[in-house]
């Protein structure tokens, strides 16, 4: 039976990235304004004030009725023409850049309160309309058909700053700043959480812990962190995580393991403490920014759109990125206040996201000189980070990937020079022990 905690979580999940949550609750507080409006409209020392102040105030109950329908279909024409502009956006960003990021785009907090702005004002002056008497002079409600007057003005300057927002959010430079930056937010995070503790947690090894099977089919997004440590400590046991945020789960696919068997009653507690869900968003976990970026660059790269400069400044952004990440184990904890951790997290390793990331690219970027260039020069980067031997062997085993590709996609005698100057600079920063990258041979001994 699903605990009411983990029923929340998957529904907080889902409604923070809705596209109706922040216009629901926007509405919600203009319906609640227009009732505190009426409220004190027609009270004594309201209406005393009104007639001392008497400035941009309706007195006629058909002027107000005019006045509150012209502004209602104003304002749902600016809203049609926003969704209308969401839409092409949307489209715009399917086709040209990567289907993946569309969720990120219809969750954007700013289009979201805009379009809540508008709702609440036409539900605003709607039941500010049902109020007025036809006829009746006396209790025309000018307080509040001024105060819908000065939503309309707000929401035309709402529609200027939308219009200008739209026309940024299609471009590319724009969505993937938005995603870099989400994304070293995530990992700036892990680095802080790391950093707080004293020395790494002793964690033994789980192989032989009891492993607990998936039961529903999915991509393991999130985790109800909070409900399962508090599981794990009333029951005193410890638990890890096998599948990292972004695996597909099949039914009987091992998910977890704890430290010794518990009752059928606490693992399926466990297990309901799992979120899996289709949609990746960026602010969830930093490899989901991260394949988005590279797909946006594998995009670029495509015939359809050639466009090599996007998927070399995605590298470059990438290899920030992924410093960050080297910095980080492939392990992961959740920590507690007062006792070592409980709960222990399965993250990608580094062989297979720089795999996922950048070797995409790789093969899509095959025959471009600039593209294998910028590959060769974020390794460089890279092994100019403080980082173990055992990650060090790894980027060199993807540099040599890359140098491989060029081998056999490259033979012009330029492109080759280009790629051995790269090569150069990249065993220099090579320890003295370290077997090197060996340069591509002349175009003329090529095969």
């Amino acid at each position: 039976m699903a605990v009411p905690s983990n029923i929340l979580f998957r529904a907080y999940q889902r409604i923070i990235h809705s596209l109706a949550f922040y216009p629901t609750l926007i509405a919600i507080g203009f319906f609640l304004l227009c009732v505190l409006t009426m409220a004190i409209e027609y009270r004594p020392w309201m209406m005393a004030l009104k007639q001392n102040f008497d400035i941009g105030l309706v007195r006629n109950a058909d002027n107000a009725r005019l006045i509150l329908g012209t502004l209602v279909a104003g304002i749902l024409s600016l809203m049609v023409f926003s969704f209308s502009m969401v839409m092409v956006v949307l489209n715009n960003a399917a086709a040209s850049l990567s289907p993946r990021v569309i969720p990120g785009l219809i969750s954007s907090k700013g289009h979201q309160k805009t379009l809540g702005v508008y709702l609440g004002s036409i539900l605003y002056a709607l039941l500010l309309i049902t109020t007025i008497e036809q006829g009746d002079s006396e209790r025309v409600p000018s307080l509040g058909v001024l105060i819908t007057l000065a939503l309309g003005i707000t929401c035309l300057g709402l529609f200027v700053h939308f219009i200008r927002s739209i026309s940024q959010s299609i471009q590319v430079e724009h969505i993937l700043s938005n995603l870099y930056g989400a994304s070293l937010e995530k990992l700036d995070a892990c680095q802080a959480n790391l950093a707080d503790r004293e020395q790494q947690p002793d964690w033994p090894d789980d192989s032989a812990w009891v492993t607990i099977n998936a039961q529903r089919n999915g991509y393991f997004k999130a985790l109800n962190v909070s409900e399962a440590n508090a599981l794990l400590r009333r029951h005193q046991v410890r638990m890890t995580v096998l599948a990292h945020r972004g695996f597909f789960v099949t039914e009987g696919h091992p998910l977890l393991r704890l430290e010794r068997p518990l009752d059928e009653d606490v693992c399926q507690q466990l297990l309901d403490c799992f979120d899996f869900f289709i949609e990746e968003y960026a602010s969830t976990h930093y490899f989901f920014g991260c394949r988005q970026m590279a797909e946006i660059a594998v995009k670029a790269l495509s015939p359809g759109i050639n466009d090599p400069g996007t998927a070399i400044k995605t590298v470059d952004l990438l290899s920030v990125l992924l410093s960050r990440r080297l910095a980080l184990g492939d392990r992961d904890f959740v920590p507690l206040p007062d006792e070592p951790p409980r709960l222990s997290y399965h993250e990608l390793s580094l062989d297979q996201l720089l795999l996922q990331l950048l070797g995409p690219i790789r093969a899509y970027g095959a025959a471009d000189v600039s593209v294998l260039s910028s590959l060769l020069q974020a390794f460089k980067n890279l092994l100019h980070r403080p980082c173990s031997p055992a990650q060090r062997e790894v980027l060199l085993r993807h540099a040599r990937s890359v140098r491989d590709t060029a081998e056999r996609h490259l033979l012009e005698r330029r492109e080759r020079e280009e790629i051995n100057a790269f090569i150069a600079r990249l065993n220099r920063t090579l320890p003295a022990e370290q077997r090197p990258l060996l340069p591509l041979p002349d175009a003329s001994d090529a095969p």
